[in-house]
């Protein structure tokens, strides 16, 4: 078992969301002031990874993400 998946269980999918959007709202935060942004991305991204793991079908939507946005450049 990841400790992805170990937060996952010790924690519960419905706490670990609240989470993801806490992480995101502190990442917002350092944006806009410009400070500790590589700290609250490393967070982000950890809840991020943790969300992946519920949301298996997010490559394949970044794919097709990805194929439209290399169509609108070229």
């Amino acid at each position: 078992m990841t400790i992805h998946e170990r937060l996952l269980a010790k924690f519960g999918e419905d706490n670990q969301k609240l989470k993801t959007i806490e992480e995101m709202a502190e990442l917002i935060q350092a944006i806009i002031k410009g400070t500790n942004v590589d700290e609250e991305l490393a967070d982000v991204q950890i809840m991020l990874d943790q969300m992946k793991i519920l949301y298996p079908n997010w490559a394949t939507w970044q794919q097709i993400k990805l194929n439209h946005i290399e169509q609108n450049i070229l």
